[in-house]
């Protein structure tokens, strides 16, 4: 393939993550490698190892994107009035999550190889989508400490993932018939202290 120098490494960059994501989406972490993603953009894949230092990289900087775009979506539905807050947040969360089930399964299916790990940048991303929620939640938590309210999130982030999980791979119809929002919202609810 012959080489292009049409755009700025940032711009470069960008291309290649909008391809990669579409890949994503298309095929799933199987279908993701330099070479396509490289293709996509018409670019030789040793042009892309001047902006990433491997797959694993490009796939990592993928996952932030994704959590970035999940933050946004998060921060919309913690601004509706507090007694709606938490409904709003579940199912803004299964929007998500149902929008792109591939892209949000690679932030899971991903494993960087043994002994490396985790950009210092990265960890952060996920703390402040925490934080973000049990920040919203917070009222609704008044005689729970900062610490209690993060466990709390964390645990209801758990159990969203797992049933969103499993419902994005028809897998939840083999335990229950219930709607997927149906038991996130109970499981908000449960843990919130209201009424199931």
């Amino acid at each position: 393939m012959a080489r292009r120098s049409d755009h700025a490494p940032e711009e470069l960059k960008r291309l290649a993550l909008e391809a990669a994501r579409a890949i994503v989406m298309e095929e799933g972490l199987r279908g993701l490698t330099v070479r396509r993603v490289a293709e996509r953009i018409g670019y030789a894949p040793g042009t892309l190892y001047n902006l990433f230092a491997n797959l694993d990289d490009l796939i990592v900087q993928l996952n932030a994107a994704t959590l970035d775009a999940l933050a946004v979506v998060l921060v919309e539905a913690a601004r509706a009035e507090l007694p709606a807050r938490p409904e709003r947040l579940v199912e803004a969360y299964f929007d998500f999550v149902e929008s792109r089930p591939r892209l949000w399964s690679l932030l899971f299916e991903h494993r960087l190889p043994e002994g490396e790990d985790l950009p210092d940048w990265y960890r952060p991303k996920l703390a402040a989508l925490i934080s973000l929620v049990a920040e919203a939640l917070g009222p609704l938590m008044p005689d729970r400490s900062i610490e209690a309210r993060q466990a709390a999130t964390v645990t209801m982030w758990a159990g969203l993932h797992g049933i969103s999980t499993l419902a994005v791979t028809s897998k939840l119809t083999l335990v229950a018939e219930t709607e997927p929002r149906e038991l996130g919202h109970l499981l908000v609810r449960r843990m919130l202290g209201r009424e199931a």
